[in-house]
Parts: structure tokens; sequence; C-alpha cells
């Protein structure tokens, strides 16, 4: 059996964490960055750091030896980059990555009007960018069927944890609104518990499939705001009814899509237990670190 080495098209705030779990384990992990600031702290840490732009493909000796690829990188203007740039030199490599892996998005199913969705619901994107995401899944799965390799596609609702990617944060740096608009709800993901998910598909002997990663616990914006504002014992924003007009176009795509995500095949597929089922259990362990980092010596 070769050596495992996972090569993470993509070493951002998911990939960088998904590599460091691998090192753990013992596992040759290399991938890609796009700053040479970036490539030399990941070296610092042992993990093999490549320049990708999505303008000029890597060298092949970059790739060899790889068994379990992942790619976080999104479409460009273009399409999918690294299969533009690459497809023909993953066919070559000997043998080719035994692995394959996508994280994509839940935008790809668009506008469901609140309705609570599973992956076998048809894709519908309401974007360009979440049509490109569609296609991006599809060229990757084209990709394993050419190879005959196991093709994960993960379906990613919204990512939330440390390092200011949470509601704690956003509330305490100021500038937060807290928009009400009833019975729209977000599908959300502790960054703690996507890893998990894409390290238990490294070693799952499967031929693959396509997972929504998720909570248990679709929610408003309004009750993860109220529930972080209660965790910081302080006041939430004041309550503004969403009015679209008022809003810049980002915010408006943000409310236009409706869903509710379920994770069963997730669980069934990968036997995963999720270590935060719910918006208040994230919350809460991010809650507890605060305080333990703020508590005097």
């Amino acid at each position: 059996m070769p050596e495992n080495r996972l090569f993470c098209f993509g070493l951002g705030y998911t990939g960088e964490r998904l590599a460091r779990t691998a090192l753990a384990q013992g596992w040759r992990v290399a991938g890609t960055c796009r700053s040479s600031n970036k490539a030399a702290l990941l070296r610092d840490a042992g993990i093999e750091a490549f320049i990708f732009d999505g303008q000029q493909p890597l060298d092949t000796n970059a790739l060899a030896g790889t068994t379990h690829l992942l790619c976080s990188v999104p479409p460009d203007s273009e399409g999918e980059p690294v299969l533009r740039l690459h497809r023909d030199r993953l066919k070559e490599l000997s043998p080719p990555p035994q692995w394959l892996g996508l994280l994509s998005t839940t935008g790809v199913y668009g506008d469901c009007q609140g309705a609570w969705i599973d992956e076998t619901r048809t894709p519908n994107p309401l974007t360009e960018a979440n049509q490109m995401r569609l296609e991006a899944e599809q060229a990757w799965q084209g990709l394993g069927a050419e190879l005959g390799r196991a093709t994960w596609i993960f379906r990613v609702a919204g990512i939330y944890g440390p390092e200011g990617r949470n509601v704690l944060d956003h509330l305490t740096s100021g500038g937060v609104r807290r928009l009400v608009k009833p019975g729209q709800f977000f599908n959300r993901v502790h960054v703690d518990d996507l890893v998990s998910a894409i390290w238990a598909a490294l070693g799952h002997p499967g031929p693959g499939a396509v997972l929504n990663v998720c909570d248990d616990l679709p929610a408003p914006a309004d009750a993860v705001l109220c529930y972080g504002a209660e965790l910081l014992g302080i006041e939430p924003p004041p309550a503004e009814p969403w009015e679209p007009l008022a809003l810049s176009p980002f915010a408006r795509h943000f409310y236009a899509e409706n869903r509710r995500l379920r994770n069963d095949r997730l669980k069934q597929v990968l036997g995963l237990t999720l270590a935060y089922p719910s918006y208040r259990e994230g919350l809460g362990a991010l809650a507890a670190t605060r305080r333990v980092t703020d508590s005097p010596d």
C-alpha cells in the first residue's frame, strides 16, 4: 500500500484544518495557497505548500504520489480552475489518486421556499456563481468516473467557527444588523464538524456520495444573533424589518434563497455524530473559549 498523501487545492479556513488533522494522523500532506507568506507558514507546519493562482498549472511533480485529492477552490470567471489546468495531469499520474473530493455549496439547490430538502432535490441554482458550482460538481464526478475512483461532493452550508468566523465576534466588533424576515431559514455547520465529515469520507471504503454538510437545526439569522448576544450578556441590536431595497446586492442575494437542509445521508453514510448539532452548542463552546481566554491569570 502506498503511503497516504493528501493534496488540498485550497489550504484556507477548512483546508488547513483538515491538513493539520491528517498530519497528526501520520499522513503526508501538501496543498496550495495564494501567497508566499502563507506558503512559508504552512511549510513550517510540515505541509508541502505550492502557490496556485488559478492561471498557471502546478508542476506535475507537485501532484506525484497523491493518494487523496480534495478541492476547495471555487470556480472563477472561466469555470473550474483546478480541472481546467490539471485534468490531463491527474489522469496521467500513475497510479492516479484513489480518492477525489470537492467542497461545493448548498447554494446549488437555489430557493426552496423554506421547504425541508435532501440530496434527492434537483439542483436549481439561481446565480451564475452557483451554476458554475454545479458544473464543477459534474466535472469532478466525470473525472472520478473516468478514473474509476471514489468521488465525494460535499455541499457545505454556511461555515462558522473560531478566528472571527462567528456571530460572537461580529457582535463584539460592532456594525451587525439584526434583520428580521419571518419564515426565513439559514443552514450552517461548525468548521470542526465539516473537517470531521471530510476526514470520515477520506477513510470510507465506498464509491463516494453527494452529501449535505450541515447541522441539525436550520434557523433564522435573527435567532442566532439573539442567542449570541445572550451568551455575551449584552443586548442584541435592535430588530429591523427586512426591506430588500435598503440592502446591498450581496445582502439581498443572501436572503433570496430559503431552504432547510436534511443531513440524514451524512450521518448514515459516514456514521458521523456531530459535535455541534446546532448553533447553540457551537456558539456555547466558542463562548466558553472566550471566557477562558479573557479570564485573568
